[in-house]
């Protein structure tokens, strides 16, 4: 659980900085910082009081280059050195999420690389920065595993399980302008987050967690009352809901889990209904190749049928996503490209989109 929920409304945060990471650190908690480099360099710190740094990022402008490494009782280990992926004064946002493995790191949507584990993780309690920096926000999200995960609700606790739609209330996220119904959801409950910098907490599900705000992209297509192509940031934890109209005569529509924001770029998870073949094909994209398709009948109790309303869950595990549509388990996929990088929700074809959300 989140024991803290601060949020800071100023503009700016003072530099040294320092936030707690809580629960533990470990597989699937996200952090993410952004803000302007002003000088030679700065730095961000996974460490604890005691001199142990499970991850130290420090972008040198000077030596133009990106410095990773770890230390335990104030001994450093060896560096890894990476081309810089930020520019002094130009606005970033850094993203760095722990795996089984250590961490994987991206700038601006854009993976950059990874870093492998040296010291223990649980070590880290403190998310530290300082150096030339001005410093607008610092946010650390829960990963969690298994069915008890913790994510970035931003509101009340909620529970979790298969999702049950309530009547359309709801208010207007940036990304659209639905109409979706409140979910109501199972038992275990979900903790807070702990937030540094600005953050608009008043967005989304009343007496609900919110839904995190993110941009759309107008791409056309889709057929509905909202972009074909949605903003969002997804790893273990996180859930989309998606509320569409399948027309009568439709034959398949697609949904697509990119890493990127434009229609050539990886897929994640490939989810098509086909109609006229009464399967549903699952398959991921890499650099543009496809990998092994992966079929399956439509289930006999499958609640997807031409000329009715959807109600769909994505929801995100540590090894696999699973999709709900109308209360129903009706899919799961395991991961063939690790969770934590996708960027957005696509949807086209035979498919009327009226409201997308995410917690």
């Amino acid at each position: 659980m989140f024991p803290n929920f601060s949020v800071h409304t100023g503009f700016g945060l003072p530099v040294p900085y320092e936030t707690p990471i809580s629960p533990s650190l470990s597989a699937g908690i996200q952090i993410h910082i952004s803000g302007t480099p002003t000088g030679n360099q700065f730095e961000v710190n996974l460490k604890n009081q005691q001199d142990d740094i499970v991850l130290h990022f420090n972008p040198r402008f000077d030596a133009s280059a990106l410095i990773l490494n770890s230390a335990q009782r104030g001994a450093w280990g060896q560096e890894q050195r990476q081309s810089l992926p930020m520019q002094r004064g130009v606005r970033f946002t850094l993203v760095i999420m722990a795996t089984n493995n250590g961490f994987n790191i991206a700038v601006n949507n854009s993976h950059v690389c990874e870093f492998y584990q040296r010291v223990p993780m649980y070590l880290a309690q403190l998310v530290q920065v300082k150096g030339d920096i001005n410093l607008e926000s610092v946010q650390v999200y829960g990963g969690g595993m298994g069915s008890s995960m913790n994510i970035p609700p931003m509101g009340a606790n909620m529970p979790f399980g298969q999702p049950s739609f309530g009547q359309p209330s709801f208010g207007q996220p940036s990304f659209g302008q639905p109409s979706f119904g409140q979910p109501s959801f199972g038992q275990p409950s979900f903790g807070q987050p702990s937030f540094g910098g600005d953050f608009n907490v008043g967005f989304g599900f009343p007496s609900a967690p919110v839904v995190v705000p993110t941009p759309s992209f107008p791409m056309g297509g889709g057929g509905g009352g909202v972009p074909s192509i949605q903003s969002c940031r997804i790893h273990p934890g996180s859930r989309i809901f998606v509320r569409g109209f399948i027309p009568p005569g439709a034959q398949r529509f697609e949904l697509n889990l990119l890493q990127g924001y434009n229609d050539t770029d990886d897929i994640a998870f490939h989810f098509n209904p086909r109609f006229d073949a009464r399967t549903i094909v699952k398959n991921h994209r890499r650099n543009g190749q496809w990998g092994q398709e992966e079929n399956q009948p439509f289930p006999s109790y499958m609640p997807l049928m031409p000329g009715i309303q959807i109600d769909l869950q994505i929801a995100c595990y540590p090894d696999k996503y699973t999709i709900f549509m109308n209360s129903q388990l009706i899919a799961e996929f395991y991961h063939k490209i690790p969770a934590g990088f996708v960027m957005a929700l696509q949807y086209k074809g035979d498919i009327t989109v009226t409201s997308v959300g995410q917690i």
